[in-house]
């Protein structure tokens, strides 16, 4: 299924677009797109000001606004009277040198009926990948009907959950490529490899844990139509969606154990072999 996202952007008839750069001295920004009445504010690392103005236009909580203004790190979803808090942390694999680890990234979301808020301290690439395709009036499929902004969210998530398991295929692929070097003689290097891969599992699963909840949370939500009747099932596709990636982490993280087994069992025999020579060769040369 995950694999025909991109599709699922076609082309879009009208887009008004609206884009409100605001530049400060460190170069802060708010991007408005605007689509069939329904406002997307995405914004990154926010002033104090611009948090403010927000919260003030669209009548938000003031706690709304602190969750806006901090990293929590805790993925978490709060339900208001004409809108949900959603807090999503987000496993993204960099480059570190000579290996890649897992980092942090924190997106959070105000979704109201006709406007949704995103708020990051750094770039998120999927979001901005979805930006581009906002603009370039191609996020729908002419039949698909956006009545609020729950589905932007959807078609949001669903992104990011493609990055998510385009970065889980890739640990897979490292592995696969362990495996050919384990059985080519090469189990010492192997042990740190396999380690790094298994920390990166580790960092990975920890962080997208708390999602699943939240879909949950959200299902039961949506059923008492906040958004309309339909909602529902659009979230328990998210959820669907997550459980794809969860089943991925587990299978990765099983074919790593048969390959840590497989090279911890290899190396034993090399060193007993070596210490059966050595005992030889001791054993000749003692007087």
């Amino acid at each position: 299924m995950h694999s025909h996202h991109s599709h699922a952007f076609a082309d879009l008839h009208r887009i008004e677009l609206a884009q409100v750069r605001q530049t400060n001295y460190n170069v802060l920004m708010t991007n408005t797109h605007t689509y069939r009445g329904i406002v997307w504010l995405d914004l990154e690392s926010p002033t104090e000001t611009e948090i403010a103005g927000l919260v003030k236009r669209y009548d938000l909580h003031p706690l709304v606004g602190e969750e806006l203004k901090r990293s929590s790190s805790v993925a978490k979803i709060e339900f208001y009277k004409e809108y949900i808090l959603v807090v999503l942390t987000l496993p993204v694999r960099v480059r570190k040198g000579n290996t890649n680890e897992i980092v942090d990234r924190e997106v959070d979301f105000v979704i109201g009926k006709n406007f949704l808020i995103t708020s990051r301290d750094t770039t998120i690439e999927q979001i901005e990948y979805f930006a581009k395709v906002f603009e370039a009036n191609s996020i729908l499929n002419k039949d698909e009907k956006i009545e609020h902004a729950g589905y932007l969210f959807y078609y949001m998530v669903k992104r990011i959950y493609a990055g998510m398991i385009e970065d889980l295929e890739n640990i897979r692929d490292s592995l696969t490529n362990a495996e050919s070097h384990i059985f080519n003689g090469d189990e010492r290097n192997m042990v740190v490899e396999l380690s790094n891969l298994s920390r990166e599992l580790i960092d990975f699963k920890q962080t997208a844990r708390m999602h699943r909840d939240i879909w949950e949370d959200m299902i039961e939500y949506a059923d008492k139509d906040f958004f309309g009747s339909d909602f529902g099932s659009y979230v328990r596709d998210i959820r669907d969606e997550f459980n794809v990636i969860h089943e991925l982490i587990a299978n990765t993280r099983e074919l790593l154990t048969d390959l840590r087994e497989t090279n911890d069992s290899l190396l034993n025999t090399k060193q007993n072999e070596t210490m059966k020579i050595l005992t030889l060769v001791s054993f000749f040369f003692y007087p």
